[in-house]
């Protein structure tokens, strides 16, 4: 049997499953049982599998899929060598870790070989992957693809065969892709509310009774090949302390298998519900013992997308959108989604930004308006789910990775592994048990602290520019507290402590908890969040008041900690991210997640988000007919009117300035349809034309008293004597006096018509004055009653201010008791089903008891009857004798 070969491309190590014997005669050995004796057990138990059920598995499961080229001591750059571009079916994807057992690795496959390797990290494997897709196919960013994936929680199965181990794989178009961690029937594994949160809860509707399995464990897998069948199966894991030949016939066959329908888990959104166990009936029969019921039942939450990426130049005026406008799209868009919008959206606008380099920017900006928005309720911030929260909790997820590993990978493995309990609650532990547990509390919260405190070189150096810029905007402000706070926040209350708490959802680990290890980690987040926000315990958890001291001592180091991750100038050494983001792939999930955000919503409402919607629309053109398209208006949607010449434009020419000039009507009056209508003028524009008219007048004064002097001539003739007697004619004067009495006539009549005209002024001077007098007045008045207005405004204004800052305190306080009464549900519920449990157990007790009872009593009843029986034969012999 030929076995595949793994290359660890981070160093100069090399690891192959064949069988290779050191010279002392020992086998090489490796963490867990070794790696190549792991590989040779699954590759010979699914060959097995592979003849009797027909199942494909791929990975590092299938030892027949492809034959044996391997070549021992190949060294690291041999991945580069490889000559991906002969073959045009080569296909490079990462490889799942409950494969090999180890993370981080990933495979290429072609016609005629099968390689898998290995990397110290996602970032790293992301761009070798990168690289070699980039090797077999040079334009790949200019081409057009389909990407597809599938993200699928395995959370609980029922009415399964009890007493035994189980584990659940995951196989698509029948290759083995993944496989869920073995879990025991009958052994504790609660829930938390936490667990709810990561959509693991409740058993919800349809949940039964019966033996009940849970596992909660989340499977994200891209860069899938065309899908058409999702199918689960179920096994027994192989007991180690069984001989190998007892188990196969009971291994190499599936106990039954979840067929999931790729229609209905299609599209952006989860689907959950619980699928049928079909059991399988191996050839020859098995007992029944070992088979599924016929109400067996898994708990499955998952969806599948297959998402067109086009060309790179068809996102290109969206990129721009997007890197120039993220700010205004957050502010405008925020209040129209809900809390799994803004994760969903919040996810991709940092993967894009991080692509194009302004995630940073993205996160301060966002970090600022945060601040502006809840103002002195610092309590608040990071504690809404907004935009900004899960913003900053992805970029950290994105970055942060290799730094999440280096400071709590360990600790978790130690935690899980380990049997030592931390249950500190008088009500849930003996009194004699309580000391050792507090110490091994103290010891557990004290190795976190000083592997945070430490702060290892892996710290990522996005997250301490980002700290350094809201610090130094906080102080700007004359708000360093709430700087700090920012820092503390957002490392701890969204990055640290829920990994903490929920190992499992950030990548620390693939298993859930068991309860005792979960209660463990419950605490020791508790502890570092009461740390990082320098708070002690109070009276509402009296049995966390010992910690206090703990806290009151680590004080100092966690200060120092916050300073060092917020300094600018720090000399600590950091590493920056060396992962790889798809760009189109990015901004193909952006652009379908806001065509199906902004689709439902009303027309209003889109046409104030443009131009978005019209640069979607353009993306979405290239996708087909049957894509989904953003209703726009007219006025917005339209395409802008294009420039048309009149036909006879070549006539004309800009060099005859003849043609430039508009005609002259030297006779205006000619023509009804030359008269101008009189132009009606407002009030504080003057009639130029009457103002002319009057200075031409002016100009002219021999004219007008002329005018005057006839009118004045003709009034005087008109006049008759009181008694009608017609005097005789004066002699005609002399013509030099008769000028003469011409210009003292005349010079009489100027002076009257001055005068008057005098008076006429004064007299309208007059009323001008008094109304002016009046509009002062009125505007005084006014001016009194707008300032009166508005000192009543300013009152009212601080009144409301006053009781909006009390509101808001209040709301703050409200929110700290939502929170510390939500968290304290999630352990109550602990505590319920721990109760619930023990009552189970309990109540069978009490029932085997009474059993037992029964039993003895009858026993005691068949002695009576033998005793008198006994008797009366003992009494007979006597009597007889």
């Amino acid at each position: 049997m030929g076995f595949r070969r793994w290359f660890v491309c981070g160093g100069a190590l090399e690891l192959n499953p064949d069988s290779v014997v050191s010279q002392s005669g020992a086998k090489n050995k490796v963490k867990d049982g070794g790696v190549k004796n792991l590989i040779r057990r699954r590759l010979q138990t699914d060959d097995k599998r592979k003849s009797s059920t027909q199942l494909n598995t791929v990975g590092l499961s299938v030892a027949g899929r492809s034959a044996s080229r391997e070549s021992l001591s190949i060294p690291v750059s041999a991945a580069k060598s490889l000559d991906l571009s002969a073959d045009q079916t080569t296909v490079i994807r990462p490889v799942h870790s409950s494969i090999l057992g180890e993370k981080y690795c990933f495979q290429v496959i072609n016609s005629e070989n099968n390689h898998c390797f290995g990397c110290t990290s996602a970032a790293e494997r992301d761009r070798w992957i990168e690289d070699l897709r980039r090797t077999a196919q040079p334009n790949k960013d200019n081409c057009e693809r389909t990407e597809n994936s599938l993200s699928l929680w395995v959370n609980e199965a029922k009415d399964i065969p009890p007493k035994k181990r189980y584990y659940f794989e995951i196989h698509l178009d029948g290759m083995l892709y993944a496989r869920t961690s073995s879990r025991t029937v009958g052994k504790s594994t609660q829930r938390s509310s936490q667990a709810a949160d990561g959509g693991f809860g409740t058993s919800g509707a349809g949940a039964g009774s019966g033996c009940q399995l849970f596992w909660g464990e989340f499977f994200e897998l891209d860069n899938l090949p065309p899908v058409s069948q999702i199918t689960l199966h179920l096994f027994i894991d192989e007991d180690p302390k069984k001989k190998r030949h007892s188990r196969d016939e009971l291994l190499m066959h599936p106990l039954g298998s979840v067929a999931l329908a790729l229609a209905d888990i299609k599209g952006r959104a989860y689907q959950e519900k619980w699928y049928p166990i079909i059991p399988y009936k191996p050839p020859g029969g098995s007992s029944a013992k070992d088979q599924v019921g016929p109400q067996a039942l898994l708990r499955i939450k998952a969806r599948f997308q297959n998402l067109k990426v086009l060309p790179i130049e068809r996102y290109k005026e969206f990129a721009e959108y997007v890197t120039l406008n993220y700010v205004d799209m957050c502010s405008s868009l925020e209040p129209l989604l809900n809390v799994r919008e803004k994760e969903e959206l919040a996810g991709a606008l940092v993967h894009v930004l991080q692509s194009i380099g302004k995630a940073k920017e993205f996160l301060i900006d966002l970090g600022s308006a945060e601040v502006e928005r809840l103002g002195e309720n610092e309590a608040l911030i990071f504690r809404e789910n907004t935009l900004a929260t899960k913003a900053i909790d992805e970029y950290m997820k994105l970055v942060g990775q290799n730094y999440l590993i280096d400071t709590l990978g360990d600790f978790i493995v130690r935690l899980y592994n380990g049997t030592e309990s931390c249950e500190v609650d008088p009500l849930k532990c003996s009194a004699s048990d309580l000391p050792i547990n507090q110490r091994h509390l103290k010891d557990t919260c004290g190795d976190v602290v000083k592997r945070i405190t430490d702060m290892h070189d892996s710290f990522p150096a996005e997250l301490n520019e980002i700290f350094s810029s809201w610090v130094w905007n906080c102080e700007e402000r004359g708000q360093a507290d709430i700087g700090h706070r920012l820092v503390s926040s957002s490392l701890f209350l969204r990055f640290l402590c829920p990994a903490i708490l929920s190992p499992s959802l950030f990548g620390l680990t693939q298993a859930y908890p068991e309860t005792s290890t979960l209660r463990t980690l419950t605490l020791t987040a508790k502890v570092i969040q009461n740390l990082a926000n320098f708070t002690l315990f109070g009276e509402k958890e009296e049995y966390m008041l010992f910690m206090n001291e703990f806290l009151e001592k680590h004080w100092e180091p966690m200060r120092g900690f916050l300073q060092k991750v917020s300094d600018p100038e720090s000399e600590i050494a950091m590493a920056r991210f060396d992962g790889y983001v798809d760009l189109p792939l990015r901004l193909a999930i952006l652009h379908s997640l806001l065509v199906d955000i902004i689709c439902p919503m009303k027309q209003d409402t889109i046409d104030n988000l443009n131009p978005l919607p019209s640069i979607l629309n353009k993306i979405t053109e290239f996708l087909g007919q049957v894509a989904q398209r953003i209703p726009v208006s007219s006025a917005f949607g339209a395409p802008k009117p294009t420039y048309v010449p009149p036909k006879d434009l070549a006539k004309f020419s800009p060099l005859h300035t003849s043609m430039q000039q508009l005609p002259v009507d030297t006779k205006p009056s000619q023509g009804k349809g030359r008269q101008r209508n009189p132009v009606q003028r407002a009030l504080s524009v003057p009639d130029r034309r009457n103002h002319n008219r009057m200075i031409k007048r002016q100009a002219s004064n021999e004219e007008l008293q002329a005018q005057d002097f006839s009118k004045d001539q003709e009034h005087v003739f008109a006049i008759s004597s009181p008694d009608n007697i017609k005097p005789k004619p004066r002699p005609k004067p002399v013509p030099w006096i008769e000028k003469e009495e011409q210009k003292e006539h005349i010079q009489t009549t100027s002076q009257v018509e001055e005068q008057i005209s005098i008076d006429r002024h004064t007299q309208d001077l007059a009323q001008l004055r008094q109304g002016i007098e009046q509009v002062t007045d009125r505007e005084l008045e006014a001016e009194k009653r707008l300032e009166d207005f508005i000192a009543m405004s300013q009152n009212q204004n601080a009144q409301l201010q006053a009781e909006l800052q009390e509101l808001r305190n209040l709301l703050g306080i409200r929110e700290e008791q939502l929170a510390s009464a939500i968290f304290r549900l999630g352990v109550i519920e602990e505590e319920r089903d721990e109760d619930e449990r023990k009552l189970n157990v309990a109540v069978a007790a009490v029932d085997r008891l009474n059993v037992v009872e029964e039993q003895l009593a009858g026993l005691l009843k068949d002695m009576h009857q033998l005793y008198s029986v006994n008797d009366d034969g003992l009494r007979t012999t006597y009597i007889n004798s």
